[in-house]
């Protein structure tokens, strides 16, 4: 039987409150299961760090407010998309087609309540701000890497991307609308690009490296939701 809650993923051993204090306790253990003293990942604690800022970033940009719950939502499932794309390279269904649906349904709550209006602690509104919004920054988000795949492949009959990039696009799109997608774009290509090129040199695979483009376009999400970038601004 599983584990009622957080465990050691080498022994299984289901961890004590003492043990499941976010970053301190894999600190205080020195990154080791008590039990089987087997390593314990550092992305663990990594998590919990970025989780944390995200939290704290939430609360400094837009207060205790619906806006500040559904970004800080948003982030945490950019997060989890991140890790799960660098270890396993694969964006689930079971999160953006969701995600893509919520992104929806937050578009039509805009458009006929005030709920997702801008946030007075906000100079900008970070999240969709009406169905069409949502539906245009769904469409221009996973149309635009859908047409770049299909080109890429018409012309070199390999994949440059796969289709967990271009769903999460589209949900980044819905949720966040139209004027997110450049950023998230933008910012996503040279972050990638950056490291697509160290890598490339690292391992020597050259243009054969496989490289994770989602936690980049993650990345991009964020900081779209959490910084003022004025070059950005529509």
């Amino acid at each position: 039987m599983s584990p009622a809650r957080s465990f050691c993923p080498s022994c299984e051993r289901q961890l004590t409150a003492l043990e499941n204090i976010p970053v301190i306790s894999w600190a205080i253990q020195k990154g080791r299961c008590r039990g089987c003293q087997n390593s314990i990942p550092v992305r663990y604690p990594l998590v919990e760090l970025m989780a944390g800022v995200a939290g704290s970033a939430t609360y400094l940009e837009y207060g205790i407010t619906v806006t500040g719950l559904i970004v800080f939502l948003i982030a945490l499932t950019l997060i989890v998309i991140t890790f799960i794309d660098l270890d396993h390279r694969i964006i689930p269904n079971r999160i953006t087609f969701p995600g893509i649906a919520i992104g929806l349904a937050m578009g039509v709550t805009a458009e006929f309540t005030d709920l997702l209006r801008c946030s007075p602690y906000a100079d900008i509104c970070p999240l969709t701000q009406g169905l069409s919004d949502s539906v245009i920054g769904m469409l221009v988000g996973g149309g635009f890497f859908w047409a770049i795949a299909v080109a890429y492949y018409a012309a070199t009959k390999t994949f440059c991307l796969g289709g967990g990039d271009v769903k999460l696009l589209a949900m980044t799109g819905a949720m966040l609308g139209w004027r997110s997608v450049a950023p998230t774009i933008f910012i996503g290509s040279i972050v990638g690009s950056i490291v697509g090129i160290i890598a490339m040199v690292v391992t020597g695979q050259g243009r054969k490296t496989e490289i994770p483009f989602g936690p980049w376009l993650a990345l991009g999400a964020i900081i779209y939701l959490y910084f003022d970038l004025p070059f950005f601004k529509f």
